[in-house]
């Protein structure tokens, strides 16, 4: 589900970082590959390194693969999310069975 199809409303990161769309949110325009969106990206960090430090990794931790950015910088620049996603979990050592997020519980 994307913007367009919650009403035009971001959610969560979507909405911190609504600047970073082209188009201002509209509906399936992105400055990201469709592969992964970024609040993707944060739900996976988050729930692999827990709220706060996810968002401390990403602003500390500085990857070779990006560049010698951070997540945070090669997001702002317009890096992929599942590249950046990537990046961090190798830098992380996160196992592979980890790194497409929790089995949650449909919703109901």
């Amino acid at each position: 589900m994307d913007a367009g199809e919650r009403g035009g409303h971001l959610s969560g990161s979507d909405q911190a970082h609504a600047g970073q769309y082209a188009g201002g949110g509209k509906k399936g325009v992105t400055t990201y590959h469709p592969g992964m969106r970024l609040s993707r990206f944060w739900v996976l960090a988050e729930d692999e390194f827990g709220a706060a430090y996810a968002h401390s990794l990403a602003g500390s931790t500085h990857m070779a693969p990006l560049g010698g950015r951070t997540a945070q910088e090669a997001l702002d620049a317009g890096v992929p999310p599942r590249e950046v996603w990537i990046a961090l979990c190798d830098a992380m050592d996160v196992p592979e069975n980890r790194r497409h997020g929790l089995d949650k519980p449909p919703r109901a």
